[in-house]
């Protein structure tokens, strides 16, 4: 009887030793998932961030008065959503519980955006699939081959997004180039980016760039929006496919705050939030954010159990933190956040493409 008393006894602290281990392991293990999670989504945003600015002629982009564009996935068509007129824009998610903020990042491909090429015709018609459409820059220098996308500007401040369908020698002027830029039927996967001539009208296109017109190469055109949508970080590039893109999961918060210096100066010396006069800055403010300040916060896909006795979750008793001082991170939309995990990943990317132009 004794013996088995004992042998009893060795029973019961062995499976005590084995479910106490098994709850290490599963927390240990979802840790690993949460700083994977964590680091890929942080490291995605912040290499987008960096290159952010690229290939686009960033000081007349900020200069103009009136942006045109269009997309189409041939059921619905409109101008590309959260167009930014800079390199990056912040939308604050506001105080919502659960609220997080976006952030759009606009980049091109060509080495020789900034290189400006004259119009040898003022008058650009709606695009019709004819010659009358057709753009003809005095020379072939910097221009984008088809499927690239081309900026035309002039002093009035309109600016036009298009994308160049054809290109053909001018037999008028043989060192220039004629692109045509024609509309198509586009789908959710292959959107298209130049309209027809009714949604130019209805909408104001100009028809005529007749005080300096301008064209700019853009090359491959990139603007992406990162976002949190239920507990996803996902991903929406308006010039590939209209489609969210997944990224990552158990992904509960984003914030971000521009770094912003003084006029005139490339030093960041406050930080702000894109609300107030930051949520659509004016062209001076653009030119003073040389930053981005970023958290990503990442909950354990582990729910944890509750503890012997307990009827509430006291797994985490305060929220996570984005940074000392930063935007407030609101979990309370989710009646068992409690019962999570979470780890903040955060960091600071500079604007070096804003900082190299040399923008003040």
């Amino acid at each position: 009887m004794v013996g088995m008393a004992v042998g009893l006894v060795v029973m019961v602290i062995i499976y005590q030793v084995i479910s106490t281990y098994e709850g290490v392991k599963r927390t240990t293990t979802s840790g690993a998932d949460t700083q994977q999670n964590g680091i890929f989504s942080l490291s995605t945003i912040e290499r987008d961030i960096r290159a952010a600015g690229w290939g686009m002629p960033t000081a007349d982009v900020m200069s103009c008065a009136t942006y045109f564009t269009y997309i189409s996935d041939g059921t619905t068509s409109s101008s590309v959503p959260n167009f930014p007129n800079a390199p990056v824009r912040i939308i604050d998610g506001g105080s919502t519980a659960g609220a997080s903020d976006r952030i759009t990042v606009l980049w091109g491909s060509s080495v020789r955006a900034n290189v400006r090429n004259a119009l040898l015709q003022n008058v650009v018609a709606n695009p019709t699939g004819t010659a009358a459409s057709n753009l003809q820059p005095t020379t072939k220098v910097a221009l984008s081959s088809t499927g690239g996308f081309v900026w035309l500007t002039d002093d009035i401040g309109n600016c036009v997004l298009t994308r160049v369908t054809g290109t053909a020698v001018n037999a008028a002027s043989p060192d220039s180039v004629i692109l045509s830029h024609d509309p198509a039927t586009g789908t959710a996967t292959q959107p298209v980016y130049n309209p027809p001539a009714g949604y130019m009208t209805t909408n104001g296109w100009p028809s005529t760039y007749s005080t300096n017109p301008r064209i700019f190469d853009l090359g491959t055109l990139t603007q992406r929006t990162y976002s949190v949508i239920s507990g996803s970080l996902m991903s929406k590039d308006y010039f590939s496919s209209i489609e969210q893109a997944q990224l990552a999961n158990n992904v509960v918060s984003l914030k971000a705050q521009y770094g912003i210096s003084d006029a005139g100066s490339q030093v960041v010396n406050s930080w702000v939030s894109a609300t107030a006069g930051w949520a659509a800055p004016s062209v001076a403010d653009i030119k003073r954010i040389k930053a981005i300040r970023l958290a990503v916060v990442v909950r354990s896909p582990l729910k944890e159990r509750l503890a012997a006795g307990a009827t509430v979750c006291d797994i985490t008793t305060a929220a996570p933190v984005s940074w000392p001082g930063g935007p407030a991170v609101d979990l309370s939309n989710d009646p068992d956040w409690r019962c999570y995990r979470y780890r903040t990943f955060q960091t600071v990317v500079p604007l070096r493409n804003v900082l190299w132009a040399n923008l003040t």
